[in-house]
Parts: structure tokens; sequence; C-alpha cells
């Protein structure tokens, strides 16, 4: 029995020893007080901005690929309110957010780290936490995703957005300030298309104040379901050698977190006064290429 166990953690050690080998590199015991600022400073991450509902999920199944990255779509914790927290405080904020956000991933990303991979992040709820990350992880790339907001639009009305009687609408952005005195006029479309909009004029807004633009890379969930270029590109911007063509194309014939419930219409099929609704709101659709 004794011999059994030999055999198994001579297994495990032969298993595990190039893992072993990296914290070795990472994390020589004269350097442990000094591993937060070497994260903060050496550690690649990446942070996907998105309003979610468009592939974030698919993205992580593509990036799970390579041994190369972890890759969490929804980690603890979540951020659900903080982030509309980080929206409203995004122009007045004090520091805190900044310790908040250093608070909830640093051991994610120093995790990551000391294991030689790249920390990939898709969940949308980071999105607002956008500047904060890209002070703090010196090193860290951000991919903007971006889907049709009339398709958006779609499935967050079948999710019952705004409505009040889904969960996240405690995390959910709104007009601040006043900004809206008709908000509580406006239809479930126009709602949901300010939301599109506001989330992604918040990453433009990034995007534009980045130090470095190769921190940053556009991507469409159009393209991300449809063309296998797309992923590979992807996995060069985080510098990473990509899967094999086959590995990529078996991924996309398996859908993923594909909405299931709710009944509302196809973009193509809305009516002329839906569609106005949604152009009066989602104001960057020519900017991404999209017709409504």
């Amino acid at each position: 029995m004794v011999e059994q166990y030999l055999r198994w953690a001579r297994k495990l050690y032969k298993l595990n020893k190039d893992v072993i080998k990296q914290r070795i590199q990472y994390n020589p015991a004269d350097e442990f007080t000094n591993m937060p600022q070497i994260v903060h400073e050496q550690s690649r991450c990446c942070f996907v901005l998105s309003t979610g509902r468009c592939g974030t999920a698919f993205l992580t199944t593509l990036l799970e690929l390579s041994k190369d990255i972890r890759c969490e779509h929804q980690p603890s914790p979540e951020l659900i309110y903080p982030s509309k927290l980080a929206y409203e405080s995004s122009r007045e904020d004090d520091g805190k957010l900044e310790i908040g956000i250093d608070m909830a991933r640093y051991e994610l990303v120093e995790w990551s780290f000391s294991r030689n991979q790249i920390y990939v992040e898709t969940n949308n709820r980071i999105t607002f936490f956008a500047p904060y990350l890209a002070k703090l992880f010196k090193q860290s790339m951000f991919i903007h995703l971006v889907r049709h907001p009339g398709d958006f639009v779609r499935s967050g009305i079948r999710r019952k957005w705004y409505s009040g009687k889904d969960y996240h609408d405690a995390g959910r952005i709104v007009p601040t300030n006043g900004s809206f005195d008709n908000w509580n006029r406006m239809t479930q479309i126009e709602k949901i298309a300010w939301l599109w909009n506001e989330t992604n004029q918040f990453v433009e807004d990034f995007k534009a104040n980045l130090d470095d633009p190769n921190r940053f890379m556009f991507a469409k969930a159009e393209d991300l379901f449809s063309v296998p270029e797309m992923a590979v590109k992807i996995f060069k911007f985080l510098d990473l050698e990509p899967p094999l063509k086959g590995k990529i194309n078996k991924a996309m014939k398996r859908p993923v977190n594909t909405q299931q419930g709710g009944d509302f219409p196809k973009y193509k099929q809305w009516n002329s006064e839906q569609k106005e609704q949604l152009k009066k709101y989602a104001l960057l659709y020519a900017k991404y290429g999209y017709e409504l």
C-alpha cells in the first residue's frame, strides 16, 4: 500500500513539475514581500469589455482551448451591483473603487501569473472598472466585444431587463443626475437600446484615454460566432499560438449559453415603430457597421 501511494506521489509530481518550476521561477522566497508590486507591473491579463449577451460565454469556451490562459466568465465576486457603482462614480472617483477592484481580482491575477498563464475575464460586469484595471495592472489588455443592438435588445427583453423582475436589475445602469427625465416613460426597447449605447460609449471613452492603443482590440460578436479568423486574431492579440483551426471550428458548432426562454420576435421581424425606438438611442450602430 505504501508503495502504491509513492507511485501516485511520483506521478502527481511528474504531472505538476512544470507548475512547480513556474512557481519557483516567479515566486522565489526572497521576493514574496514584493509579489504585489511584481504582479501589478508584470502580470499579463486581459479583460473583455461588453454589454453582456454578446458571445462572452462562447469566447470563454474558445479561450479555454489554450493551456496558457486561465479564463473566468463569472468569477466570484461577480460584481453585479458594484459595477453599477463604478459607472455612477466614474467621474468622481476618490480611489476607493481602485482599491475595491484590486481586492476583488488581485489574487486571480496573481494565481495565473504564478503559473505562467494569462488571466482573462469575460464577465461583462468588469467593463466599468476598466480605467482602474488599466492603471493597476500595467501589462493588462482589453477586448471590446460588440453585438448588433437589435439582437442585444431582443435578448434583454426576453430576459425581462428593466422590468424589476430580473435579479440583475439591481446592478443594471440607469441615467444619472436626471439626464433622462422621461426614463420611466421610455419603452423597454428604448431603455435597453440606451444601455447598449451607453456601455459602448463608456468603452469608447476609455479607449480614447488609454496610454497605448496596442493594449486594445475590437471584435464583433457576429464575426466571433462565424469567422474562425476572428478567434485566431484574438489569440494573436494575446501573443499566444492559436489552437488548430479544427478545434476552433468544432467549438463554433456547439452553441454556448443560447437563450431558450422568452417570446419576442427577431430584429428582422420588428415593425417600423420598434426599429425607430431602437435607432433613437442606439446611436453608435453605424460606427460599428450595423444597419437598423
